[in-house]
């Protein structure tokens, strides 16, 4: 299936009163590349929520207070409305977020022809069961879902597979399969091995437990929506901040040469800890003692002739032939004997393996590298503790300059990262599956209600005779789980394959690569990449993912080339084109240049200029690439 984006439209949202912003040329036919400058203030935060909560269908759930902060200011009305015409192949759907801003509401309505406008979010069938929040965040995109991707206490980037590839059918089999069983046992099977109360309390006890696991599924997803929520927020207040800080412009300026420095320092730290972890791979540089006794082990080694050079692989072939090698016959009691007793020597691949480390300890030398290299990290380390002092100290410095809106501000966002904090401790007692610590029980904790779970099956399939009938779950489970774990690998060898390909044209000026992906991705030696490169890594990675998958959708995207140096930004340019069917990129003034440039000569682009009106507080669209143009230009420091 192909979806594209044909249209937004607002009414009465905050700045604009009415506004219409179409994605297609005058035949009809869908425009590929869109760029879109919001000048600030003009709505462009208010945009990416509205089309997020849209298409993901949250909007329904917003609270009173949010729904009221999206009444407009420079008209008197107490409804707003906004709406996307959206085209899945060839039929056309529009939906429209609908606010009452006094009764603080907000519901989402359809109109697809031939039937009117009704309640709802009403999607194609074959897409019905996959438009969720979590797939929403994978064509309507920003910086955030870049950095989940790589963040290790996410699983961003395992869930982009799974959802873009359908791997959660396999999820739904297994459900189906389970119920199956409740069906089977709760009819007594074949019959019951003990008392009705007893097989009465182990189911209670089971249905019990379903119950947590469903439980505890629902706060897992709400703790993620949650999550998400808060950083969405956080994001804007820091937005707000940064619009302060720039009215002092001596203050503003040394706290972006502090973080620079800071972000220099990280990957100054990153880079050390991937050459401490290369040079741990030779244990004989821990210490000269160390190295001495490897050495010792070499002489010894060699002094004793091991390994020696009749090997299991030699026996393993002679107990194969007609006649030992004294000439005597050998039957199957020889035979026997002989591989029985082959086991007691080294095959020629661990022989192989054995010399290599014997003439590798033989001719070890210590020198000081690794404790060099671990007092350079104590050096970046101590470098970094000065850095956020000074970063602390100016952000005070900062606060007190922009007055009570500032302190607001920062008081948020320091309440948003606590907030944060806790919901990925919650959610992390949750789906945890090892507990150092001793606090993990089946009623917190999935990975434990499961085998709870699993424990009770058995003894209810025991109860009711109907053994035969777990074991079938089992196997179907087992079979079931093997497919979903095999497509996995299968399918992630692939995408690192080619991610780390493109990677190769997107990031010139350094060695990035992806080692795997393991709930989230893991870059071969280094903890992490700056935010260029995350972004460059996360584009080449749903670069990956789209271009092969059955399904094609437009990519929206908020600012999308960020802190980007040109080559990336331009190597980027190259490859959405290639990847989406439709962009829609709310873009900066500085992002112009080797990015949006890149699409002047491409007859499938469009350039939008959203800015205030001089007279009023109401918002002017131009249209075309020269005022566009002209406008980056001009206004290209006030990002």
């Amino acid at each position: 299936m192909k979806m594209s984006i044909l249209e937004m439209e607002y009414r009465n949202i905050r700045k604009i009163s009415n506004l219409k912003l179409s994605f297609t040329n005058p035949d009809g036919t869908v425009i590929g590349n869109n760029f879109i400058m919001m000048a600030n203030g003009t709505g462009k935060t208010t945009t990416m929520s509205l089309i997020k909560g849209l298409f993901d269908g949250t909007v329904k759930n917003w609270d009173s207070s949010k729904v009221k902060s999206y009444a407009p200011t420079t008209v008197d009305s107490d409804k707003g409305e906004f709406s996307i015409t959206v085209k899945f192949d060839e039929k056309i759907y529009k939906y429209f977020v609908v606010m009452d801003y006094t009764a603080g509401t907000a519901k989402i309505e359809t109109e697809a022809l031939p039937k009117g406008r009704e309640n709802g979010r009403i999607l194609p069938e074959s897409i019905k069961n996959i438009f969720s929040e979590e797939f929403v965040k994978r064509f309507v995109f920003d910086g955030e879902q870049a950095e989940k991707s790589m963040d290790s206490t996410s699983d961003e980037a395992e869930q982009t597979i799974k959802y873009l590839y359908r791997l959660d059918k396999f999820d739904d089999i297994l459900f189906v399969n389970q119920k199956i069983l409740s069906e089977i046992q709760n009819t007594d099977g074949g019959g019951r091995n003990g008392s009705d109360s007893a097989l009465s309390n182990l189911r209670t006890r089971r249905d019990e437990i379903q119950r947590t696991i469903k439980t505890l599924e629902y706060r897992a997803s709400q703790f993620k929506n949650q999550i998400s929520e808060f950083e969405s927020e956080k994001k804007d207040k820091i937005a707000q901040r940064n619009e302060i800080d720039k009215k002092y412009k001596d203050l503003n300026q040394e706290k972006n040469n502090i973080l620079k420095d800071i972000e220099s320092n990280k990957k100054d730290i990153d880079a050390q800890i991937a050459e401490i972890i290369r040079l741990t791979k030779s244990p004989y540089l821990i210490s000269q003692t160390l190295c001495d006794r490897m050495r010792e082990l070499g002489s010894s080694m060699t002094k004793l002739k091991l390994p020696k050079n009749t090997s299991k692989d030699f026996f393993t072939e002679l107990a194969h032939s007609d006649k030992c090698v004294c000439d005597r016959c050998i039957g199957e009691k020889e035979r026997e004997a002989i591989l029985q007793n082959a086991e007691r020597y080294l095959g020629s691949n661990q022989q192989s393996v054995l010399n290599a480390i014997k003439s590798s300890i033989s001719s070890c030398e210590y020198d000081s590298s690794l404790s060099d290299a671990f007092e350079r990290l104590s050096e970046l380390q101590e470098q970094a503790t000065i850095l956020n002092n000074r970063l602390n100290d100016n952000e005070e410095k900062l606060i007190k300059a922009g007055g009570d809106k500032a302190k607001e501000l920062q008081d948020r966002i320091d309440e948003l990262t606590e907030k944060i904090g806790a919901c990925k401790k919650s959610l992390n007692v949750i789906e945890a599956k090892n507990d150092p610590y001793e606090t993990l029980t089946k009623d917190n904790n999935l990975y434990l209600a499961n085998e709870a779970l699993t424990e009770l099956e058995n003894k209810i399939a025991s109860a009711t005779n109907t053994n035969r009938a777990l074991r079938r779950k089992e196997i179907v489970e087992e079979l079931v789980n093997q497919i979903k774990q095999e497509a996995t690998k299968s399918l992630k060898a692939e995408i690192i394959r080619k991610t780390n390909e493109k990677l190769k044209s997107v990031i010139t000026d350094d060695n990035i690569e992806i080692e795997s992906i393991d709930r989230y991705i893991k870059l071969k030696g280094r903890a992490g990449a700056s935010e260029g490169q995350t972004l460059g890594i996360a584009y080449c990675f749903l670069g990956t993912l789209f271009e092969d998958a059955e399904l094609q959708f437009p990519f929206i995207i908020d600012s999308p080339t960020g802190k980007m140096d040109f080559d990336k930004r331009q190597a980027v340019a190259d490859i959405i084109p290639n990847v989406f069917n439709q962009m829609i990129a709310f873009v900066q003034s500085a992002e112009v240049e080797r990015f949006a440039d890149r699409f002047y000569n491409n007859p499938d682009s469009q350039y939008t200029t959203i800015i205030a009106s001089p007279d009023n507080e109401a918002v002017e669209i131009h249209t075309g690439k020269e005022y566009f143009d002209n406008y980056q230009r001009e206004h290209k420091g006030d990002d």
